[in-house]
Formats: C-alpha cells, structure tokens, sequence
C-alpha cells in the first residue's frame, strides 16, 4: 500500500514538473515574440523560468527514484560478483538517501528565513519560501522512494539466496 502511494505521489510530481517545462517554454518563447515583434518584453520573464526550471529538475526526482533511472557508471559491474555487485547496490542506495537527507536538512534554514524574513523574487515579487519547501517536498518523497527501491533489493537478493 505505501508502495502504491508513493507511486502515484512520484507520478503526480512527474506531471507537475512536465506542466512547469512546458510553462517555461511557453514564457520563454513569449518574451522572444514580444521582444522581438512588439518591442515589450515579458516582464519578470526570468524569474518565471528560474522558478520552472527549479520545478521541473526537483519535481521529477521522486520518480526517477522510484524507477531507480538514476545515471550509472558500471565499470564495476563486470569485476565483482554478484554479490557483491548487490552490496555496492544497496550502499548506494544508502548513501543516495544519506545524501538526499543532507540536502533536506541543509535546505531548512533558507526555507525558514525565507518564510520569517519574507524573502521575494526581485521581478515578479514571488515569495521564495514556497519554492524552498517545494525543494524540502520532493527530497523527502525521493528519499522516501529510494528507501522502497532499497527495500525491493533486499528482498529481491534475499529471494534469490534462498
């Protein structure tokens, strides 16, 4: 059941990050129109898509997580058994998690200041703090993800031992 939800939870992320690339693109090239034919760009054209941009990178995490897509270097994979090879699997698994958790802790004291100072985006008057917390958001259901992928390789190493 938690596994289901989390799936649906990294999928919803998914959707949103495709809905903030395309709001990027669709500003992007706004701007260059109106830049370019009426002389007036968009403004706080930038700050739109630097908060898309942050979107759309952090929103896809949790299920790239959960597919366990992430980018690998398997230089390894051919020298070691496979036993091994499951060890070094799940030591980066949670080493990722460890890390993710890093980043989380590390993200709350710009999120916290944000909020109490009222921090904004300098074009648009965005305040920053919900951007911080969307960042908090996704490294917690990666981490979250990463710990069912984690989970399945045990449980799948420990199926084929026996």
């Amino acid at each position: 059941m938690l596994e289901r939800g989390l799936h649906w939870l990294a999928r919803a992320c998914t959707v949103l990050g495709a809905v903030a690339l395309a709001v990027m693109m669709v500003t992007t090239d706004y701007d260059v129109a109106a830049r370019a034919l009426f002389r007036a760009p968009l403004s706080g054209a930038v700050d739109v898509v630097e908060m898309m941009v942050l979107c759309s990178a952090f929103l896809g995490l949790p299920e790239i997580c959960l597919r366990d897509e992430q980018i690998r270097v398997d230089i390894v994979d051919t020298l070691v058994p496979p036993r091994v090879l499951e060890a070094l699997k799940a030591l980066g698994l949670i080493a990722t998690i460890g890390f993710m958790g890093l980043l989380a802790v590390n993200v709350m004291r710009p999120l916290h200041d944000a909020w109490q100072f009222g921090d904004i985006k300098p074009d648009t008057g965005f305040p920053l703090y919900p951007l911080f917390a969307l960042v908090l958001f996704c490294l917690i259901a990666a981490m979250a993800t990463t710990a069912v992928v984690l989970m399945r390789t045990f449980r799948s190493g420990a199926a084929a031992r026996a």
